[in-house]
């Protein structure tokens, strides 16, 4: 049998930036025209938003690569025709349409009740000045129509800024762009008061988010392992498919036992990275996929490797999915190309030691495709050099076999221990709305970590949460001044859109994108009557580390932007208009007041 290349390989290398000859993977240069797209949120949300009356312009804005000239493209597609009548044709056109009236020089389509429908497909492509003029605009576009920008949050600012500076020549009416996006972060809104501008910031979309299908990642990977044998019928005729890594990867993935939970591992991985903080756009989690699914390789790769050798099963290990996932065979450059590597990479559950998960490891159960020859690292040890050579064969042998090991086990209650988090369960529970109201586990270790931010270490569980001077944070010695002390009964811990609710306007903001929580609040109530509450947001790597600050480690150096910055929320709580002859002070763990009595005489007692 001849040696097969196969197409559908090529077409997934294409998300790849890092060849020489591969193209920047953007939807304009998708090849294959036939391969259908994620039915994202969004565009279900602008098809609506865009026959609404009130609707004059509406901003798509946020990171390079999450895809707003696609949904544009799609949003043709669809004023068009039903879903399930586009063609290759109809996307084809619909993009010659766009590179041509992606100006927004003239109307590119009209929406179903008739208005016509302008798209600003770069506000980059425009310098600062004609952009300002630009947005004002499209603010009012002509005939009555609506209007459509896609633009990078830098250059919106600074288009909306070079509008505001009158003395320029400005209208300052670019504004309410900016102020609307403002309120998408602070309150989930995004339409203006009058519903004539809304602001979509797809910095908040999830790859893998909290929904029904699963997000991006899982669609992406059943599109490219599971359905259509077709496209994987070539690897039947090939000679070195039993060699293949390209072809294990599918296997292992599609497989119909475990194939799901391998793929919902990969997905929880990407959403534990955007927990800790990561923007992971649709471009990046693309060109994870296919790294993660080719091993870096293509198929003339393998053709080569099974030419010099028709049975060596020793090198292939390094690109199975479970390990080109995290990217060890790029250099920092390439890795730089595709930041999702870095987040992912400090989720390495090969990196984390658990003695549950490594006593039941064996190298000889690591399938067709070994990491290592079990010669190499079982060598007797004569010199030093040796030792230190096993050593780090070793560690490579089990960094292999905890990845793979995480991907087939079929027990994720453990999932986010072995990532390194170990706060991840307890904050994934703030978000299940038929937990215990009489839990408070979660909320007294939050306040434990904010204590110890501030330098208290209290043993045991406290009714009470303490708040030191500000004049203490930075400075503590043996004893510190309270300035107040907050009845933990009042304290709730939140997610991210409970606490837009606060506001009392209901956000729009977890219906308009691919929804992912991604922060948790806690609410520390007022003490002064006709003063807001406190609340200090926390992302997942935040609330590992308050978690493991009210276990006692500290590493003020290390975390010192962490700890400036959650003091500085903590001091909107200290009482600095305390006038008694009262003063509590923390004299180690022990609480004592200081009470001044006739003379300036101070007395301390216990408190």
């Amino acid at each position: 049998m001849p040696l097969e290349v196969n197409k559908h390989v090529q077409r997934i290398r294409r998300y790849q930036p890092f060849d020489v000859d591969s193209s920047e993977m953007i939807y304009e240069l998708q090849a294959d025209w036939t391969q259908s797209l994620f039915p994202v949120v969004t565009l279900t949300y602008l098809l609506d938003a865009i026959e609404r009356p009130t609707t004059k312009t509406i901003v798509l804005t946020g990171d390079a690569g999450h895809g707003k000239t696609s949904l544009c493209a799609s949003l043709l597609a669809r004023l068009r025709g039903d879903a399930e009548a586009i063609t290759s044709e109809t996307r084809k056109t619909v993009f010659r349409e766009l590179s041509d009236a992606g100006d927004a020089s003239r109307p590119i389509g009209r929406t179903h009740s008739g208005r016509p429908l302008y798209i600003l497909k770069d506000l980059s492509e425009l310098s600062v000045q004609a952009g300002a003029r630009k947005l004002v605009e499209l603010l009012d576009p002509a005939d009555g129509g609506i209007a459509i920008i896609c633009a990078n949050e830098g250059q919106l600012r600074k288009c909306a800024a070079e509008d505001d500076n009158l003395d320029k020549g400005g209208t300052g009416r670019a504004k309410i762009l900016v102020t609307t996006l403002t309120q998408g972060i602070l309150c989930g809104q995004v339409s203006d008061p009058d519903d004539t501008v809304t602001v979509i910031n797809l910095n908040y979309q999830s790859v893998a988010a909290d929904s029904s299908n699963g997000g991006l990642i899982l669609w992406v990977l059943k599109q490219w392992t599971t359905p259509k044998w077709s496209r994987w019928k070539s690897c039947e005729t090939c000679d070195a498919r039993v060699v293949c890594p390209i072809l294990a990867n599918r296997i292992e993935l599609s497989d119909p036992t475990r194939g799901p939970q391998r793929r919902t591992a990969v997905r929880d991985l990407f959403a534990a990275a955007e927990r800790t903080g990561a923007v992971v756009t649709t471009r990046q989690a693309l060109s994870v996929i296919s790294y993660m699914l080719t091993g870096g390789l293509s198929c003339e790769n393998v053709h080569a490797r099974y030419q010099r050798s028709h049975s060596n099963r020793l090198w292939q290990a390094p690109h199975l999915y479970h390990q080109a996932l995290f990217g060890d065979r790029l250099t920092q450059q390439q890795r730089h190309l595709v930041p999702a590597f870095f987040a992912l990479r400090k989720l390495d559950p090969g990196k984390v030691s658990r003695r549950q998960v490594d006593d039941r490891l064996d190298p000889d159960t690591a399938g067709d495709f070994p990491p290592a020859d079990t010669g190499s690292y079982l060598q007797k040890v004569r010199t030093s050099r040796d030792a230190q050579k096993q050593a780090e064969q070793l560690r490579s042998v089990y960094t292999f076999l905890r990845r793979a090991d995480f991907f087939n086990s079929d027990d994720d209650r453990d999932r986010f221990a072995r990532m390194g988090l170990l706060a991840g369960d307890d904050f994934v529970i703030v978000q299940d709305k038929n937990r215990d109201p009489a839990d408070t586990r979660v909320r007294d270790r939050f306040l434990k970590g904010l204590e110890a931010v501030q330098g208290i270490h209290r043993a045991g569980s406290n009714p009470d949460f303490l708040i030191l001077d500000p004049a203490f944070f930075t400075h503590r010695g043996r004893a510190a001044v309270i300035s107040r002390r907050v009845p933990s009964k009042g304290v709730e811990v939140v997610d991210q859109v409970t606490q837009w609710q606060q506001t009392g306007v209901a956000p729009e903001m977890q219906n308009a994108v691919e929804w992912l929580n991604r922060a948790i609040y806690i609410r520390i109530p007022a003490v002064v009557p006709g003063h807001d509450a406190v609340s200090v947001e926390a992302d997942l790597l935040r609330f590992e580390l308050l978690t493991r600050w009210a276990a006692g480690l500290r590493s003020e150096v290390q975390h010192e932007a962490e700890i400036r910055g959650l003091s500085g929320s903590l001091a909107e709580l200290a009482d600095s208009s305390n006038k008694d002859d009262e003063i509590q002070v923390l004299a180690g763990n022990t609480m004592r007041k200081l009470m001044i009595d006739v003379g300036d005489k101070i007395r301390s007692v216990r408190a």
